[in-house]
């Protein structure tokens, strides 16, 4: 189902990825798909469009998130600059 626009992510873990950020930031989707995280402890955030489902995780020192922080204004400044201090 084609999902674009804005939506909550939902941070379920406390990470600095998300410092600074309130709970359920607003963050600017635009994909016809979704990420299936196969572990738990993986998750970062989630959000919920026609049902919950993972829009950030990580492994190690890797990260991938489903939003576009570029076009996210305020809220995905603070990510990137969250990001880059990783």
């Amino acid at each position: 189902m084609p999902h674009r626009g804005w939506n909550d992510v939902k941070p379920v873990i406390s990470h600095p990825l998300f410092e600074g950020l309130e709970n359920e930031a607003l963050f600017y989707f635009l994909h016809s798909y979704y990420f299936e995280c196969n572990k738990a402890e993986d998750v970062l955030a989630i959000s919920e469009y026609g049902g919950e489902f993972t829009c950030a995780a990580h492994h190690q020192n890797v990260f991938g998130i489903q939003f576009h922080p570029e076009k996210s204004h305020g809220y995905g400044e603070t990510l990137l600059h969250n990001f880059a201090k990783l």
